[in-house]
């Protein structure tokens, strides 16, 4: 996935309750689109749930970066730091995703309201039916779900080091042990669950863990969009099916009349 890194503004209030968002549903309200209103309203949740869980992540990646600061210097500490570093880096990235997202969703809403001045209801709904933007939910999706397998990657690598580093340590101590003539000592097993690098493990799992429920939540509306759309699809076929039969109609009628013009002569 290439990384990309920008700041997204805190949103201060609910999507659904800005600017075109706003117009748009009580828009949708006013033209009975109940449906389509609470599919709007679901799409500008769920792209402040993202903002807000993303954020979240973040904060507490950087938690643990201030505590790996006041680490003494080590290969463990430098190895831990960069990790965090690079998931910060992929979560910055996944939040410029739904940023462009979100600013298409809007745009989408403006051209909406547009449309229904322009061409009315008809217009208004297709244009609605455009803005659940399945191909961005299905870029978001597999953003997610990369960097969640990279950071459940990271957790196993920092355990990895973490215990070949305390197998060397016991080493380098018996080493110096036998040219002091003493006795070496056995090297006692590493507890997995406590210090530094357990601490930044747990931040790690925390932060697999929201993303992997984004995923899920991210699959479930993309499921909901692709049923809207077929429905959609659907809906147009059926309409296009009444309008040939319609002109087929039509054209027997005029048939009719010019075989009884015909027969009259």
């Amino acid at each position: 996935m290439e990384e990309k890194s920008t700041e997204i503004p805190e949103t201060k209030e609910p999507l659904r309750e800005q600017g075109s968002i706003r117009a748009l549903l009580e828009l949708l309200e006013q033209q009975g689109m109940e449906q389509e209103k609470g599919d709007v309203i679901r799409m500008a949740d769920y792209i402040d749930s993202m903002e807000m869980q993303l954020g979240t992540v973040l904060k507490e990646l950087g938690e643990v970066k201030k505590q790996l600061g006041v680490m003494q210097e080590s290969k463990i500490k430098l190895f831990a730091v960069n990790t965090i570093q690079k998931a910060e880096q992929q979560v910055k990235t996944l939040r410029f995703q739904v940023g462009e997202f979100k600013a298409r969703f809007v745009k989408r809403a403006e051209q909406a309201v547009i449309a229904f001045k322009e061409k009315g209801k008809e217009a208004l709904a297709c244009v609605v039916k455009g803005m659940h933007l399945t191909q961005g939910l299905q870029t978001i999706q597999s953003s997610l779900h990369t960097v969640m397998l990279s950071m459940d990657q990271k957790i196993d690598r920092l355990g990895s080091m973490a215990e070949e580093l305390h197998v060397a340590k016991g080493h380098l101590r018996n080493a110096f042990l036998e040219m002091n003539g003493k006795d070496t000592a056995k090297i006692t097993e590493r507890n997995p669950e406590q210090g530094m690098i357990f601490q930044t493990q747990k931040v790690l799992f925390q932060s697999m863990r929201s993303i992997h429920r984004l995923e899920q939540k991210t699959e479930q509306l993309k499921q909901q969009a692709e049923k809207l759309e077929a429905r959609g699809r659907k809906q147009g076929s059926v309409k296009d099916t009444l309008l040939e039969l319609k002109q087929k109609q039509h054209s027997l009628k005029l048939g009719k009349k010019e075989k009884q013009k015909a027969a009259v002569r």
